[in-house]
């Protein structure tokens, strides 16, 4: 989705990325991946709207409709390619 009006991008007009986990710091409440243009992205653990606990491996689509990005909707558990 892109929107022009979304403050929650910073001017970028994405509302929603798909990542790939490549870590997650349970103790900090983070799960860090990247994106398909490589951009390392911070993702809030803590809201989880499907109930799935995210794994290192795992693609995710995450959205930042409560501010920081969160885990919105698992895409894939296979690992991203090498």
């Amino acid at each position: 989705m892109r929107s022009t009006s979304s403050a929650s991008t910073y001017g970028i007009g994405w509302d929603i990325k798909q990542v790939d986990i490549r870590e997650i710091n349970w103790e900090r409440g983070r799960a860090y991946g990247v994106d398909p243009e490589g951009q390392r992205v911070e993702i809030a653990t803590s809201v989880r709207r499907t109930g799935i606990t995210p794994e290192v491996g795992q693609t995710w689509m995450v959205d930042r409709t409560y501010g920081p990005y969160t885990l919105a909707a698992l895409i894939s558990h296979e690992p991203p390619p090498p």
